[in-house]
């Protein structure tokens, strides 16, 4: 499993959390919950990538600690603007967000429990 195949794989696991909050949103009638998981999953996604390129640089560039460091700290920053978006504005629901964080990671544990630890040639 790679990451393209990860991002395509979470993009359905996204689809099934927004159908499901959208449900809990109409009978509450409160809709933020999904506005709050498109947040974290776009953040997620932001996240995701910006992994791929620290995983890539200690690897292929050799790249430095510092800017390890850097980019780690952004990744960090990222969830707090995520936390802060969903603290400070009303149509946006921390629950949700916090939920839209997990998307890609959930991903990686279906297509894990599914796959049984073999591996996927990207059919």
């Amino acid at each position: 499993m790679n990451e393209k195949t990860v991002l395509k794989r979470s993009v359905l696991v996204f689809f099934i959390g927004c159908l499901i909050l959208t449900i809990v949103g109409l009978l509450i009638k409160d809709m933020s919950y999904v506005v709050g998981l498109i947040l974290g999953y776009v953040i997620n996604v932001f996240v995701f990538l910006l992994i791929m390129k620290i995983s890539e640089g200690i690897l292929k560039y050799k790249m430095s600690t510092v800017m390890i460091m850097v980019m780690t700290i952004l990744k960090l920053l990222l969830y707090a603007v995520g936390f802060y978006i969903s603290v400070k504005v009303d149509f946006v629901h921390i629950f949700g967000v916090f939920l839209g964080y997990f998307v890609i990671k959930i991903t990686i544990y279906l297509e894990g429990y599914i796959h049984k630890g073999g591996e996927v040639d990207g059919r």
